[in-house]
């Protein structure tokens, strides 16, 4: 379980989504622009700068077999980029979002009719194409949300949608749109689902904000990650709910592998993969304990900028830094292949079960195998 790939870039990355074939892939460099880099090799070559957004981008999202971009911003705008191939230049089309605060999380459904933007105006805009008006129109999912929405993903049936943010709570709400969708079959989350009917809601254990969500890749469980550093996996046929606790500093992202395996990430700057034994989740590895090792092994402890790095895991950990520290090597940096925070796992678009993808304020970006 190690890294198959590592790319880094001059800029810490909050976010990233590739293309249906990764030769392609969209980064959020922290400002209001979304960067498009094509692959060369094994160097990435920038080819495109999406600059509609006036403040800060704050998620995107690459529709693999459209082709199309979603992005959203603190500017309380989402934008629909479809490249013109004619000219290779990517178009932007305004989304009537209808919020009054930021747009903090945007996702496409299975099909790609449909996204969801999470906001926090306490609401959850489910947007669609209006093909009279050649625009996207937005339906708002209010109640029974309390609070900002800081993640949005999709059921795979396209019909429901889970939510999570800062009143603790994860949710999964009907988005069905008459005209949009067909009547999805039966499921374990609810038959009947008209437009925000409510078919789940889990708290978190100790009252953290959910930061990342994920429905299993049947469908059947719903997982989120709070900032209590906690893990829950919720299944509606069989009743259970299971929270995991971890020691480790608090969860930003989180990703199916499979439908028993769960990788997460955060703070602590390694990706965990917590496996399902069929009696309790449990984690069984740290992606890149193989690389960390072999880190700390060619590590020299006179670089010169040891007494930096030492200081900024004092500072970013709040305790004292010591070189001994089974988590900081010789020169100060951190064992883990990331040295900043994980700020988001992606799925292989592919749909390879076993391989994951992470960017962090490292500004690395980095291609991982989670299994074998």
């Amino acid at each position: 379980m190690s890294v198959l790939e590592e790319f880094n870039f001059p800029f810490c990355v909050t976010a990233h989504s590739f293309n249906h074939d990764r030769t392609q892939v969209a980064l959020c460099p922290n400002s209001n622009e979304v960067h498009i880099y094509a692959r060369n090799g094994t160097q990435w070559t920038q080819t495109h700068v999406l600059k509609e957004h006036y403040l800060l981008v704050t998620s995107i999202d690459w529709a693999p077999q459209t082709n199309r971009i979603v992005s959203c911003s603190q500017d309380k705008n989402a934008y629909v980029w479809t490249l013109d191939t004619a000219t290779s230049v990517w178009k932007p089309a305004l989304v009537h979002l209808r919020i009054q605060r930021a747009a903090t999380h945007a996702r496409w459904s299975p099909l790609e009719n449909k996204f969801a933007v999470g906001s926090g105006d306490k609401c959850v805009a489910i947007c669609y194409f209006d093909e009279e008006n050649n625009w996207w129109l937005s339906k708002h999912i209010k109640k029974p949300i309390a609070s900002t929405v800081l993640c949005v993903e999709w059921h795979p049936n396209n019909v429901l949608v889970a939510c999570g943010g800062t009143d603790m709570k994860a949710r999964v709400i009907s988005a069905f749109i008459k005209g949009v969708d067909q009547k999805p079959p039966p499921t374990a989350w609810g038959e009947r689902l008209p437009f925000n009917t409510l078919c789940g809601e889990f708290e978190s254990p100790s009252g953290g904000w959910v930061h990342s969500l994920g429905f299993s890749p049947d469908g059947e469980s719903l997982a989120f990650a709070s900032h209590d550093s906690s893990i829950t996996v919720a299944s509606p046929a069989s009743g259970e709910v299971i929270s995991v606790r971890s020691p480790n500093l608090p969860f930003k992202s989180l990703v199916w592998s499979d439908p028993s395996t769960i990788v997460v990430s955060g703070h602590d700057c390694s990706p965990m993969v917590y496996a399902y034994d069929g009696a309790a989740w449990r984690l069984v590895a740290k992606l890149g304990e193989d690389d960390r090792n072999r880190r700390s092994a060619t590590a020299s402890p006179s670089n010169s900028n040891s007494a930096f790095n030492l200081f900024r895991q004092m500072d970013s950990r709040s305790q004292p830094a010591k070189t001994s520290s089974s988590n900081v090597i010789g020169d100060g940096t951190l064992k883990s292949v990331h040295q900043n925070t994980i700020t988001e796992l992606r799925r292989d678009p592919a749909g390879n079960p076993v391989e994951v993808t992470s960017s962090g304020l490292d500004g690395k970006l980095i291609q991982w195998r989670v299994q074998g």
